[in-house]
């Protein structure tokens, strides 16, 4: 008779609740139109009742309200529905098992027609029936993890497999691929059983080589592997394999081999050479083609399949060298090619004689002479001699023929003198030519010009060379201010003779010190700052704040001044640019001698006479000669509007410096002279601003500068 293991046992029923009842939140629904149309009360006042849509999955809610009371309570689906009249403050919430919320406060106004929603947590009251059937754990761990498990032939899982079972026996199986299959009994009885499986591996590996070269190709079992020679395989299942190499220049190799169980099996596979080998010796500058291939330049060598090839050495100017040569596996063989030159000659002639020939930058003696043997082809020829111009002529070389270059050198160069004013007296050389203008001819090497006109006179020493260099010269008895128009706008250039001025002030603030000596060249300088009217005529546009023609432009960057320049050049032809802080400086100071504080005056109670600042201006521009000019005749170099300068913002430095251009590293720039928007001392001569050449407003503008 057999034994029973299986005991049901019938505990008990038994009633379990949590309790404990609590609010999870209280929110306004704002579309719902439940109270206000779709089911409305109104209560003991005849106002329409707000409802409390109570949320909840329990039953058996005694809800008890404040002094206004409830109209009216109704039990829905998932929810309760109270009724209250506005102005509710709180309600209390009981159940017979889950206990009491006692005076809840609503977080939330109750007003008139609304619908408000409280979600309620609750414990749950439940009906449990408990039972047991007597059973143990059965465990099986499996090695490898991922190893399949059969118990009664019945697959389970892949990797560790654990249940619940009755005591009895039972078979297992634990299977994987590449693995022997393991399988066995297991008995469970009255306490938990593990059945540890390691599985013997049912593959090896194979570490593939070849020889005389590795890098070939493997192939195994029919099917192409990743790997290259030497390589060692992924698992391989135990047994015969095919292996198979494939190399260029290599005939495929095929072998067997047994891979043994947990095993790393070594085979070198020797492939048969399917190829000969060529080598070609040519000139270094010879290259060399292949069947009409380019292979390289100079001596070649390589492999090559059998077969009949054309090797061929090409070289500028000469003949190319060519050969055909049959190839078979295993040859190996050299061939010399020589391509041939082509030459041609050419004959030199120069008037005068003895002019020194150079030719690609080598020297062939001098003129008359022949040169043969000249490789076809272009070449850059040179005649030259002491005291007359350099001819440098290109002339072709053709095969077999002669080519003459006869050439006539010359001994200077067409030039014009013009002055200011014009119909001055001309010396050159210490002689009178006549009056200017003047266009003749001088010899090459340095002469001296001069013109005189009364007790006045002006002279400089020119160089004539063979090319470049100037040969239109412009001679005058000094600066002289003009009048420059663009597009029918006109503005003045005031005339600044240069000199050494003390630049800086050791009483100003720190970037203004050390005063050093400055020494600046002639110049020519705005008398005004650049107008609106001018900014309109070059650039088509008007990027200031206060209108008006005769206002200084202002909003413009260090940047938008550039472009204005470079536009302005384009229309005139001329090199204008923005004034360096030396040349701003001398020029808003007046000059080399009595110098003053402020442009225009040492007296801080006159400046109001010269310039445009806080004190006098209104808080905007005014037009550019509505002050008095410095002593140079320049406007507004104190106040209007700051004034762009060319410098990078930098240190003053200890030396004397001649027409210094600022500092060579940094990245802002320098404005001077001060705006309308500031006080005087910002306004004096030698006060710097340091700004970015992006920045812009409506107290930046700037004049021009140009150098003659």
């Amino acid at each position: 008779m057999k034994k029973l293991y299986i005991t049901l046992f019938l505990l008990a029923a038994i009633i379990s609740v949590s309790a404990e009842i609590a609010v999870k939140s209280f929110r306004k629904l704002e579309n719902d139109m439940t109270a206000r149309i779709d089911a409305p009360k109104k209560d003991q006042n005849g106002d329409v009742c707000s409802i409390i849509k109570v949320v909840t999955t329990q039953t058996g809610f005694i809800w008890e309200p404040d002094g206004l009371g409830i109209v009216s309570a109704e039990n829905k689906s998932g929810e309760y529905w109270l009724y209250v009249p506005f102005g509710a403050k709180r309600l209390t919430v009981k159940h017979s098992q889950l206990g009491i919320l006692r005076d809840y406060m609503y977080t939330l106004p109750i007003e008139k027609a609304c619908v408000y929603e409280m979600q309620l947590t609750t414990g749950k009251v439940t009906v449990i029936i408990e039972e047991t059937i007597e059973s143990q754990w059965l465990i099986v761990s499996p090695t490898p993890e991922d190893a399949a498990v059969y118990i009664n032939d019945e697959y389970k899982e892949n990797g560790a497999y654990s249940a619940k079972i009755k005591p009895g026996k039972y078979s297992y199986r634990v299977e994987a691929p590449l693995y022997h299959t393991d399988a066995g009994v297991v008995e469970v009885v009255d306490a938990k059983k593990t059945v540890e499986v390691t599985l013997k591996p049912a593959f090896g590996y194979l570490n593939i080589s070849t020889s005389p070269e590795q890098g070939a190709k493997i192939v195994m079992d029919g099917k192409p592997l990743t790997q290259t020679t030497p390589a060692k395989t992924e698992a391989l299942s135990s047994g015969e394999h095919t292996i198979q190499v494939l190399k260029d220049m290599y005939k495929p190799t095929i072998q067997k081999v047994i891979v043994n169980d947990g095993q790393t099996t070594s085979v070198n596979l020797t492939m048969q050479a399917n190829f000969a080998e060529l080598s070609v010796t040519v000139p270094a500058n010879a290259t060399v083609f292949l069947n009409n291939s380019t292979k390289g330049k100079g001596n070649w060598q390589g492999r090559l399949g059998a077969g009949i090839y054309t090797v061929e050495a090409r070289m500028e100017k000469h003949t190319t060298a060519k050969q055909d040569i049959e190839l078979t596996a295993g040859d190996n063989k050299t061939i010399i090619l020589s391509p041939l030159p082509i030459y041609g000659s050419l004959d030199l002639i120069s008037k005068p004689l003895d002019a020194k020939i150079t030719i690609d930058g080598k020297e062939y003696g001098s003129t008359p002479n022949t040169i043969n043997k000249l490789l076809i082809g272009d070449y850059t020829v040179s005649l030259s001699k002491t005291g007359y111009a350099t001819v440098n002529r290109t002339v072709t070389i053709a095969e077999g023929k002669n080519t003459e270059l006869n050439e006539i050198l010359s001994n200077g160069r067409p030039i014009s003198i013009n002055s200011t004013p014009s119909g001055t007296d001309l010396y050159i050389d210490n002689q009178h030519v006549g009056l200017t203008p003047y266009s003749g001819s001088l010899s090459f090497g340095s002469h001296t010009i001069r013109i005189e006109q009364g007790n006045k006179k002006a002279e400089k020493i020119v160089e004539i060379i063979q090319s470049g260099g100037e040969t239109n010269f412009n001679m005058s008895f000094g600066l002289i201010s003009f009048t420059e128009t663009v597009k029918s706008v006109s503005f003045e250039m005031v005339a600044v003779k240069g000199g050494t001025f003390l630049m800086g002030s050791n009483e100003g603030e720190d970037d203004e010190k050390p005063v050093h000596s400055v020494t600046v060249s002639d110049f020519y300088i705005g008398k005004t700052e650049v107008t609106q009217a001018l900014w309109v005529a070059v650039m088509g546009n008007n990027p200031s704040n206060k209108k008006g023609d005769k206002f200084p432009v202002e909003n413009v960057s260090w940047n938008d001044c550039q472009q204005f320049i470079t536009r302005l050049n384009q229309l005139n032809s001329k090199k204008y640019r923005l004034p360096t802080e030396a040349e701003w400086e001398y020029a808003a100071g007046g000059g080399a001698s009595n110098r003053t504080k402020w442009a225009g005056t040492n007296d801080e109670n006159s400046l109001r006479n010269f310039a445009l600042f806080s004190s006098n201006s209104g808080r905007e521009t005014q037009q550019v000669t509505n002050k008095q000019p410095n002593a140079l005749g320049i406007y507004d170099m104190s106040g209007n509007v700051w004034e762009w300068c060319l410098d990078l913002h930098g240190s003053y430095p200890i030396t004397t410096l001649n027409n210094p251009t600022g500092s060579s590293t940094g990245s802002y720039r320098v404005i001077r002279g001060g705006s309308w928007d500031s006080y005087s001392q910002r306004c004096r001569s030698t006060f710097r601003n340091p700004s970015s050449p992006s920045n812009f407003s409506n107290s930046i503008g700037f004049r021009l500068v140009l150098v003659p």
